[in-house]
């Protein structure tokens, strides 16, 4: 796992999860809310679930985040629920095309206004300099890593910076 520092007391932190298991990664981010710096990121795959659930439960009682948006697509749903059942405070957040651009702009405009700090990590970066928009017949964006290349990082920091950017749905 990356990480920038431990957590400063009176400061809000929020995490970001974006699932994966085989090829995939699994990515949780960690923003510091007060000062919208990364503060922590832990990638990795091909672990099972219940493991992996046991990495995100260790972030939270490191970083006691006000709170943990996680993408429920697919698998998510059932990691979800299952650490909700444990008692973990996360809410799920839908994966469309239309809540993805929403999610990845927002990050675009956070980095054009210098709103957001990165952990200088190579994998985060390399997959932030590849990113891409692809414009549909429908007239939509849509966004993505190019073929053969991952993007987990790349939405689980948008999903964090979604989580700081629109605060007004706290767990509590």
């Amino acid at each position: 796992m990356a990480s920038n520092t431990q957590p400063e007391n009176g400061h809000d932190y929020v995490i970001g999860c974006d699932w994966g298991r085989s090829h995939d990664y699994t990515v949780f981010v960690v923003l510091d809310a007060t000062t919208r710096a990364m503060v922590a990121l832990d990638r990795f795959n091909q672990i099972d679930y219940s493991l992996q659930c046991g990495r995100l439960r260790s972030l939270a009682e490191v970083f006691r985040p006000k709170r943990i948006l996680a993408e429920q697509n697919s698998i998510g749903q059932v990691v979800i629920e299952q650490l909700m059942r444990d008692g973990l405070r996360i809410e799920p957040f839908t994966t469309t095309n239309a809540s993805k651009a929403q999610a990845i702009e927002a990050l675009a405009l956070a980095f054009e206004r210098g709103d957001i700090r990165i952990l200088d990590n190579r994998v985060l970066i390399n997959e932030l300099v590849a990113y891409q928009a692809e414009r549909l017949s429908s007239g939509l964006l849509r966004y993505s890593s190019p073929s053969g290349q991952h993007d987990d990082c790349v939405v689980a920091l948008a999903i964090a910076w979604t989580a700081v950017a629109s605060p007004s749905r706290p767990v509590y």
